[in-house]
Order: structure tokens, then C-alpha cells, then sequence
């Protein structure tokens, strides 16, 4: 079994060291190097491949949010799992994708999440072809944030500046313009069908003609949308690959 390989990066030596050997405890699990501080971080990763890098916030040199952009970024984009004493960064974490956020002091159950989360993630990674598209979606409204996983999302809508997104039963109004969204969504399995709705491949049940040689897909939770003439060839390359 291939080892999942892992960067620890505090600029507390004990810090360093807990991680470390609570990753050693992990049979899939070798940690790689050490790093004290966000440009040992980026000469480490010129040098070693690593899958998941174990991210303090606060750094001598920059803080680990400003890191963990730039990392989102690069090419090789490792899994991040943030490590911190400062609770309030936490929705920062999940705009940059963080898979999980440990808050210090964690204990030992507590820490175990993360490995578990970042072997599901790079599970799921190696299943796709194109590893580029969202996962999951933070949706910010007044006094909360919420956090919707992209598989569950049966349709979207345009709405001005806004999205309206439609998960089973709940819908999320999102601070983002279709287009932008769209470029996030693999395109295997979301199709627009109007030039302001998008919906789920899988949460397609019927595709019906109407009056007048247009047609309307049905979902299949029961919601009846309109399918525009001018994306009917996206719908019959749908339909031979069903």
C-alpha cells in the first residue's frame, strides 16, 4: 500500500513533535519532513511530493492562511488540515478547502478525524479523472454559515449576483454569479439546461416533451424545469451517455 505522506508545519518544536507521532500511530501514514515556518514550508515542497500538510496558522514568516491559498493554487494543491490555538479562522479553513480544522489543545480521538477525513479525500481524488472541481460549497448568510456537499445539489438558478442552490429538500442562496459557479462543477455531472438553470445529471428523471417542440425534465424529488431550445444538443449528448 502506497503511504500517504504528510508535512508537519509549526514553528513550536512540541507542536511539531505531537503531530508527528500521532501521525506515526497511522499504518497508511509517513510524515516526510518538518517545517518551522511558511518559506521552509515552500522549499519543502519543491523538493518532496507530499499529500497532506499539517498547517499551523499562526507562522514566524507569513500565517498559514495566506500558505494555504498559495497551495490551493499551485500545481501539486496538497490536502491542508489546520492545526491552531485561534478558533475564529475556522470559516477562513473551509473557503480554502481545509479539510479539517484542529483547534489546540486536541486530544488524541479528536485528531484521529483528520487522517480519516484525508484518506477519504484522496480516496475520492483518485476516482476522478480531473481532481480540479468543488467538492463542497460555502454558503454565508447572516449569523451562519453553512456547508453544502456538491454531490447532493439536485439543481441551480440564477439569481442576479446570486445562485439559488436546491438540495433535496433545502435551498441555499449562494454570493456567487452561475458562470463563475459553473466553472467549479464537473461538467460529467452537471449540464445546464437553460441559460439560468444547472442541474445534477443524477437527479434527472424524465426528460418529457411539451407543446410546440420544447421539452421539460423532471427531477427526480418531483421539480418540473424548463429545457431551453438552445441547450437541446447539450441534452443529446445526455442522452446517448446515460
Amino acid at each position: 500500500m502506497i503511504p500517504i505522506r504528510a508535512l508537519v508545519v509549526d514553528d513550536e518544536e512540541h507542536a511539531r513533535r505531537s503531530v508527528r507521532a500521532l501521525l506515526d500511530a497511522q499504518p497508511r501514514w509517513q510524515v516526510v519532513g518538518e517545517c518551522d515556518s511558511a518559506t521552509a514550508l515552500h522549499e519543502a515542497l519543491v523538493q518532496t511530493a507530499v499529500d497532506v500538510v499539517f498547517l499551523d496558522i499562526r507562522l514566524p514568516d507569513s500565517d498559514g492562511m495566506t500558505a494555504a491559498r498559495v497551495l490551493r493554487d499551485s500545481a501539486r494543491s496538497p490536502l491542508i488540515v489546520f492545526t491552531t490555538a485561534f478558533e475564529h479562522h475556522a470559516v477562513d479553513a473551509f473557503e480554502v478547502q481545509a479539510i479539517d480544522y484542529l483547534l489546540k489543545p486536541f486530544d488524541d480521538a479528536r485528531f484521529q478525524t483528520a487522517p480519516s477525513r484525508a484518506e477519504q479525500a484522496l480516496s475520492a481524488a483518485n476516482q476522478r479523472a480531473d481532481g480540479r472541481y468543488r467538492q463542497r460549497l460555502v454558503i454565508r448568510s447572516i449569523g451562519r454559515v453553512q456547508f453544502v456537499e456538491v454531490a447532493l445539489i439536485d439543481w441551480l438558478e440564477a439569481s442576479g449576483n446570486y445562485v439559488e442552490i436546491h438540495a433535496g429538500q433545502e435551498s441555499f442562496l449562494h454570493r456567487e454569479r452561475m458562470r463563475v459557479l459553473e466553472a467549479q462543477l464537473d461538467p460529467a455531472e452537471f449540464v445546464r439546461i437553460h441559460r439560468s438553470i444547472i442541474v445534477n445529471r443524477a437527479a434527472i428523471a424524465e426528460i418529457r416533451p411539451i407543446a410546440a417542440g420544447d421539452h421539460a425534465v423532471l427531477l427526480r424529488g418531483g421539480q418540473r424545469l424548463r429545457l431551453s431550445r438552445s441547450y437541446r444538443s447539450a441534452f443529446e449528448v445526455l442522452e446517448r451517455t446515460r
